[in-house]
């Protein structure tokens, strides 16, 4: 090849076994080139590979956030079962408080307790693990707390339960309308000029006026007793029994439960007695006692047909 230089090419010759030989005339710049693209290649497989593994770190990130997800969407399952339990245990509270309410003749609570919070955004796992950890101490706290409120209310409703059925019975109800005629304790005979003990109080009133039960008992006796005629008397528990005298007709008989309230009988004359007048009597203990310390307000203020 005439007019080549041979110091800018190189040959490259193929022999072939037995053949014709076949040679190539590669010029320098070729070799350049090859080198080039040479290193291009390791710097495109160097590239891969740092791709590749940063792929596969990326990978194993997601795994680990899905993981991290799958813990935190089970201790959230945990923590709604936890709140559900305590919500029950609210609603168990709030009828406590409402039966206490009922029975202290109050009206609702105006207060209404915080509804559940809104979801915001999704949080990073971080942030997440934070927020678990607050609401479980929370929810752990309010937990702790609940039984407690609990048994306070229950043994507030016991208490205002037993306060109020001893109130109920309590022989504090007039038993009729009318002023006391004659007081508890020594007086003038109104059968004779000597001084005897009076073991009840007298009211005045028509012949024939409806006589209440002054508590909440059980009737113990209804019938004739020698000094005060047609008798009921009324065992109200509490060691407390009342006795109405001297009525005209009773209309309770022995073992009823009778009201506070509740006509039991009607004023009259029988037995001992210088005319129509209710005598009432009030034990504690089998024990006499002045039931003008029972009678709510002054001689008559709550007396038959009155409310108090």
């Amino acid at each position: 090849m005439q007019g080549i230089r041979r110091d800018r090419y190189f040959t490259l010759m193929l022999v072939p076994e037995g053949r014709r030989i076949y040679r190539f005339f590669l010029p320098a710049w070729f070799f350049q080139v090859a080198v080039v693209l040479a290193i291009l290649l390791i710097i495109a497989l160097i590239a891969a590979i740092g791709a590749v593994y940063h792929l596969q770190k990326r990978v194993a990130e997601l795994r680990a956030v899905d993981q991290i997800n799958a813990r935190q969407a089970a201790q959230i399952l945990q923590l709604e079962e936890q709140a559900r339990a305590l919500q029950e245990k609210i609603q168990g509270i709030d009828e406590l408080d409402a039966r206490v309410r009922s029975l202290l003749g109050l009206g609702q609570g105006g207060g209404e307790r915080p509804g559940v919070a809104s979801r915001g955004g999704r949080l990073r796992p971080g942030e997440q693990e934070q927020t678990l950890k607050q609401v479980r101490l929370i929810l752990s706290s309010v937990a702790r707390d609940t039984p407690r409120q609990e048994v306070k209310i229950k043994e507030l409703a016991r208490e205002m339960e037993q306060h109020l059925a001893y109130l109920a019975a309590l022989p504090s109800h007039w038993p009729v309308r009318g002023p006391v005629s004659s007081p508890f304790g020594y007086r003038d005979s109104p059968f004779g000029r000597r001084e005897e003990f009076h073991d009840g109080i007298d009211i005045a009133a028509a012949y024939g006026a409806e006589v209440q039960a002054a508590g909440n008992g059980r009737v113990v006796f209804a019938g004739w007793m020698p000094i005060y005629g047609r008798t009921i008397v009324i065992d109200h528990g509490y060691g407390l029994t009342s006795m109405y005298g001297h009525n005209s007709e009773l209309l309770v008989k022995i073992g009823e439960q009778v009201a506070r309230g509740q006509p039991i009988a009607r004023v009259g004359s029988s037995g001992r007695s210088t005319g129509p007048h209710l005598h009432f009597q009030v034990k504690l203990n089998d024990q006499l006692q002045d039931p003008l310390k029972y009678l709510t307000g002054g001689e008559g203020a709550g007396s038959a047909g009155e409310k108090e």
